[in-house]
């Protein structure tokens, strides 16, 4: 296959940055680590773009860098959310919307690594699941499976928080 140009990159970083940003700060939970993670997944799929088999398969390429590096940051630290910054971020625009967003993002964190992933990349992208099992490298069966408990332990989490 032949290497993807500049003009044909960019276009990628255009298409694809914001999927990447929603999924880095899923996984992160903040703000400035997901921007960086973003920015070096780029980086890291420019200096191997001759390593990518399957022009259909970029934004799973693409989010396998993005892991591999998130994995790397965690193992340097644990992720901070700051729920707080969140909140203030949105407190010009208090509504029910906003809350249930901020619920959400803060369920999201209550959840295992596995289970969080699967939901961000199902809900977050446009992914089939043969290419969410190629980007998160496991058969297609346990893709659905894993969607499966990950829903259900997230509706348990949300549940919890409308008891108290």
């Amino acid at each position: 296959m032949r290497e993807p140009d500049k003009a044909q990159f960019a276009d990628w970083v255009r298409q694809h940055r914001p999927f990447l940003y929603r999924a880095a700060w899923a996984l992160t939970g903040e703000r400035g680590q997901a921007q960086d993670l973003v920015q070096e997944t780029f980086a890291l799929a420019w200096r191997a773009r001759g390593q990518l088999r399957e022009l259909g398969a970029v934004q799973a390429w693409l989010y396998r860098i993005l892991k591999r590096e998130a994995m790397e940051l965690w193992r340097q630290r644990e992720p901070v959310v700051d729920w707080e910054a969140a909140a203030n971020e949105a407190a010009w625009e208090h509504t029910p919307e906003i809350e249930a967003r901020l619920d959400l993002l803060k369920a999201l964190q209550d959840i295992s690594e596995a289970h969080r992933e699967i939901l961000v990349l199902h809900y977050l992208s446009d992914l089939s699941y043969e290419q969410l099992a190629l980007a998160l490298e496991i058969p297609p069966g346990t893709v659905m499976s894993r969607l499966s408990r990950a829903r259900e332990a997230l509706r348990r989490v949300l549940e919890g928080r409308k008891d108290r």
